[in-house]
């Protein structure tokens, strides 16, 4: 394997496409399977409120792993971490094949779960801070926006794929395609780790721990110390944690809204989410962009309004077209968040401790949104099921406010440079 260097300008070097390729062949099946999920489990027999219950148990996995899988990565390397991930999640797609032939279904589907959290804590945390570890502060942003926008083939092509293999060959034909990609994701990121660790590389390269870290609990002391600051790190927790409140309400409905609501069928269901994609994947650079020049606030800011807007525009609206114009709304408010806020989280934490910070952050953030789901499905239930696409609109709008005043970083930002790095608990403007 070449020698790694940190990407010049906007060019993502070998490992970071090989790495992309991976997360694409991965989450291509799960994106197809996914937004049919919660029509699958009507199908077998469970009620709205029982589907919201479920998504709500099933989050109890990521808060007890995703920390943990983020000071992994910390510890024994990005690519490790991301191949072990990998194994985890080949062995719940297995799950997800055995789970509607058993006679206790849901329990098969949240053992999956369970797998499948251990993967998304050892990836998603891992595949971030390799990101970050191979991109300068200057273009950060749109280094994350770039790739970000190359992952987007995933949210274009799975919902349409998906919705298509479920009409004519059924949920089970969905779940071995979805199974095959997975799987041939898994052996790459093996095969990448092995020859990683096999060949001897300078200490400049980037792909494993930067320096010796400190254990668990000397890490997270580190982090807590950033949140008891009452900086930057805490307002990212506190507002991103109202939008994944605000997401969970209604996401995993969205699709069995549009079916039973709507009347739309699935492929319909799926090219409207493609078309989301298409739209995030346009808007991510230039929102990249913005956050560079302007600061990370500015787009997150914007995505905030969007996401009311495009539920206003949901609930409102009627028909086709509508819907249409509401998913591309949506789309792009993804790509206002994510480079920027993936960018203001690397510079207010210190490199030995990115990977553990994206796995707090997740961590933190299921614990806000931990009984939303399950609110979400009663929401529908009791009252009217426009109702949690309402709130969390509102709740988007809301968020708008201490985004605008609290995500400002000084003219030299505080994030603590790498050489730094055993000095103890960073700054925190």
């Amino acid at each position: 394997m070449p020698v790694i260097r940190p990407p010049r300008a906007l060019h993502l070097n070998r490992l970071l496409l090989v790495m992309l390729a991976g997360m694409i062949l991965a989450n291509l099946g799960g994106r197809m399977f996914y937004p049919f999920f919660a029509i699958l489990l009507k199908q077998l027999g469970l009620e709205v409120d029982a589907i919201g219950l479920y998504f709500t148990l099933a989050a109890i996995f990521p808060l007890l792993f995703q920390v943990i899988g983020g000071w992994v990565s910390d510890r024994i390397g990005r690519l490790k971490s991301i191949a072990f991930g990998s194994v985890a999640g080949a062995l719940s797609w297995v799950g997800i094949l055995l789970a509607p032939s058993m006679a206790w279904p849901v329990a098969w589907f949240l053992a999956a779960d369970a797998l499948g959290a251990m993967t998304r804590s050892l990836v998603g945390p891992a595949f971030d801070a390799l990101v970050a570890d191979q991109s300068g502060e200057a273009n950060r942003a749109r280094v994350f926006a770039v790739v970000q926008a190359i992952f987007m083939v995933v949210g274009i092509a799975g919902p349409p794929l998906g919705g298509m293999i479920v009409e004519r060959f059924g949920f089970p034909t969905l779940i071995a395609a979805g199974a095959c990609l997975y799987w041939t994701a898994t052996l790459l990121r093996v095969i990448v780790a092995r020859r990683a660790a096999a060949t001897p590389r300078p200490a400049a390269a980037d792909t494993g721990p930067v320096s010796a870290p400190p254990g668990l609990f000397a890490s997270l002391r580190d982090i807590l110390a950033l949140v008891a600051a009452g900086g930057v790190f805490l307002w990212i927790m506190l507002v991103d944690g109202a939008l994944d409140i605000a997401g969970k309400l209604s996401e995993d409905l969205l699709p069995l809204y549009l079916k039973e609501i709507g009347r739309l069928t699935e492929s319909r269901i799926g090219l409207l989410q493609g078309l989301s994609a298409v739209c995030m994947a346009a808007a991510m650079l230039p929102m990249g962009a913005l956050a560079d020049h302007r600061g990370e606030r500015y787009p997150i800011v914007i995505g905030c309004l969007a996401i009311a807007g495009s539920v206003a525009l949901f609930v409102f609206g009627r028909g086709i077209v509508a819907y249409a114009f509401a998913y591309a709304i949506f789309g792009m408010s993804g790509a206002c968040f994510g480079p920027a806020m993936q960018s203001l989280i690397t510079k207010v934490v210190p490199q030995r401790l990115r990977g553990l910070a994206f796995g707090f952050l997740s961590t933190s953030l299921g614990a806000f949104s931990f009984f939303a789901p399950a609110v979400g499905g009663l929401l529908w239930k009791r009252f009217f099921p426009t109702l949690p696409f309402l709130v969390s609109g509102a709740v988007c709008a809301l968020a708008a406010i201490p985004a605008w005043l609290k995500y400002r970083l000084p003219p030299t930002p505080a994030a603590v440079d790498s050489s730094r790095a055993g000095q103890g608990a960073p700054r925190v403007p």
